[in-house]
């Protein structure tokens, strides 16, 4: 009978090292402990990644041993020190994680509308050909070719807008030619 209590305790602190350390990736940082949580006098602790604990004696000596390893007194007190810190963290990368999706998200809206303008001025601009070829045949040549020279700015203006390079790198657009 006590055997098999041993066997849960013994269980149970992996299967809570095991979620602390899932925890503790999300946020990927070191949480510090206080010395009375281990039961222990010692100048300083941490928990580290993959669910270490990492103690400093009073010599300055460093021992660090799985969490899952110390005894169960030290795994819940270390739980129950580490866990705010935790909860802190993870809402902060909430929190940050969230705001740069936000930002992204109005950024993707933005460009879609930009696509869509360009969309229409572009078929705006097809169909203002093919009016001009219809009536085009009653027109004189001199006509035509002033038409031509109206509409055709217009185009090199448009695809001077056109991005030409990558984002790493400055241009001169005014080097740049159409």
């Amino acid at each position: 009978m006590l055997g098999e209590l041993y066997e849960k305790q013994k269980s149970y602190g992996q299967r809570l090292t095991e979620m602390m350390k899932s925890l503790q990736s999300e946020v990927d940082t070191t949480i510090p402990i206080r010395p009375e949580a281990l039961g222990r006098p010692c100048r300083s602790a941490y928990l580290v990644s993959e669910g270490v604990v990492v103690v400093f004696d009073s010599s300055g000596a460093m021992t660090s041993k799985p969490l899952y390893t110390l005894p169960s007194e030290s795994i819940i007190s270390i739980i129950q020190e580490c866990t705010p810190e935790l909860q802190r963290l993870l809402s902060e990368k909430r929190r940050s994680e969230g705001s740069k999706v936000k930002s992204m998200e109005r950024v993707l809206k933005e460009l879609k509308k930009a696509q869509a303008t360009f969309k229409q001025t572009k078929r705006d601009d097809t169909a203002g050909d093919e009016d001009e070829e219809e009536t085009s045949p009653s027109v004189d040549p001199r006509a035509q070719k002033e038409a031509a020279e109206v509409v055709a700015p217009t185009r090199a203006s448009r695809d001077s807008f056109a991005f030409r390079g990558s984002f790493g790198e400055k241009t001169d657009v005014t080097a740049v030619s159409p």
